[in-house]
């Protein structure tokens, strides 16, 4: 299999292409990072080769960056003129695509929510395959505001000893591991899946739990902020056939501060 791959060079985009080539499948990256002539909202796509299109890229970041409210129209701009683009070159070529969407497409109080939904409706018209992505832990990110949560505790835990929470923690998520999203993907596009799934635990966790884990890893000191945070209600609407997550939040995150530990020591 060709696979090309919109958005490669994102945190989750990088492991997903080494994951696609450990299965003996060729990987054409393309995204933004690479350069002005990969900008997917303006790019003309090579599909003539191509398999296989997994559609990653969006303006998107952790929750302090997805509800930034003066960030909202400029993520509008970004996300709408992008599936313009890629959506309908994927029309005209008629290659199997998968869409990754969000948990969050069942809400509509950000525009991340609103425009997934909208991805979603035009994969569905497409024919495509799409995912409702859940909050993906595993990779380092660099520290910014659109790093996640589970990033930014590590980060803190490693470099400073502390974990500032910006919520008392106890609204609740579900976490998946990189590995196990990197399977789901592609199950799901092999699978040529229709109607929604989740790729998620499917366990809820507390914020705080996730700190106190890290915490037990690295000696750092948890602070717990004073904002109390919400635990989102979306449903979930499917399971993929023959993939479940293997990775345990436990054994997750303490390969995430040993990569931590090796970096810093750098």
């Amino acid at each position: 299999m060709n696979n090309l791959v919109i958005g490669s060079e994102g945190f989750i985009g990088k492991c997903f292409c080494t994951y696609l080539e450990d299965q003996g499948e060729q990987v054409v990256p393309f995204d933004i990072k690479r350069g002005s002539n990969e900008d997917a909202r303006t790019a003309k796509l090579d599909l003539t080769d191509i398999d296989r299109v997994y559609f990653l890229a969006w303006d998107v970041g952790g929750a302090k960056y997805l509800y930034k409210e003066d960030a909202q129209l400029d993520q509008l701009d970004w996300n709408i003129t992008l599936m313009q683009n890629v959506m309908n070159q994927l029309q005209e070529s008629k290659k199997p695509f998968l869409f990754i969407s969000s948990q969050l497409a069942e809400e509509y109080d950000t525009v991340y929510g609103v425009t997934k939904r909208l991805g979603e409706i035009w994969t569905r018209l497409l024919d495509g395959v799409f995912i409702r992505q859940w909050n993906v832990y595993g990779p380092l990110e660099e520290n910014t505001i659109r790093s996640h949560v589970v990033s930014d505790f590590v980060h803190q835990a490693i470099t400073e000893g502390e974990i500032r929470m910006l919520t008392t923690g106890e609204e609740k998520r579900q976490f998946i591991h990189i590995d196990d999203v990197c399977k789901a993907w592609h199950t799901a596009l092999e699978q040529n899946l229709k109607g929604k799934h989740d790729v998620t635990s499917f366990e809820w966790i507390r914020v705080r739990d996730i700190a106190d884990i890290i915490a037990s890893h690295t000696g750092a000191t948890v602070i717990p902020g004073t904002k109390v945070g919400s635990t989102p209600l979306t449903p979930i609407s499917g399971k993929i056939r023959n993939w479940n997550p293997t990775v345990t939040i436990e054994d997750g995150l303490k390969r995430m501060i040993d990569e931590a530990k090796e970096m810093y020591k750098k």
